[in-house]
């Protein structure tokens, strides 16, 4: 499955627009003027609300919640390492865990099995940041396109406002986990 989140460059609110398998399945926009961001996931179709996902505190750290209306369940998205780029989501019996590489990609892992990755455009214009996610079919889309939101929102919120161009040349150092240039999806 390819999921491409496309974020609107130069716009007052963070706004993503979500395709799975080239559709627009999903739109994403975040609330102004808020302390800490607060952003609604929409069906693209029907406009129903599905996914609320909201910062726990200002900063650069990604702590979130994310609430799936549909099932009316709360999940907690906590950053373990931000040096390191280790994030990890329990959703229900399964652990996700998410790991930063150098350059800007992330592997997805659930219950210690990798099950997507990844990478994000290195020229930006404003803040218009493109993400490709590769994903096994049998994963939820709107669940790994909502990680990538909160990664985008902590790391990338204040970086990209008072610029028109920007290039973001990713993450560099000693991180815990290698790409696996080998990984495909089922």
């Amino acid at each position: 499955m390819e999921i491409k989140i496309d974020q609107k460059a130069l716009s007052l609110t963070d706004e993503y627009k979500i395709f799975v398998n080239d559709k627009l399945t999903f739109i994403a926009i975040s609330e102004p003027l808020k302390k800490s961001a607060k952003i609604n996931v929409y069906e693209n179709e029907s406009d129903k609300l599905i996914l609320k996902i909201n910062k726990q505190n200002f900063g650069i750290r990604a702590n979130y919640l994310i609430e799936n209306l549909n099932l009316n369940k709360v999940y907690s998205f906590e950053e373990i390492n931000n040096i390191k780029l280790i994030l990890k989501c329990q959703i229900d019996e399964n652990l996700y865990q998410l790991y930063g590489h150098n350059g800007n990609k992330y592997s997805i892992f659930k219950n210690q099995k990798q099950v997507a990755y990844w990478e994000k455009n290195n020229f930006i214009f404003g803040e218009k940041d493109f993400y490709k996610l590769i994903a096994n079919s049998d994963e939820n889309p709107l669940i790994l396109a909502s990680f990538c939101i909160c990664i985008d929102n902590s790391k990338n919120n204040f970086q990209n406002e008072l610029s028109v161009f920007n290039f973001d040349i990713g993450f560099k150092g000693n991180l815990v986990r290698k790409f696996d240039n080998e990984w495909k999806p089922n």
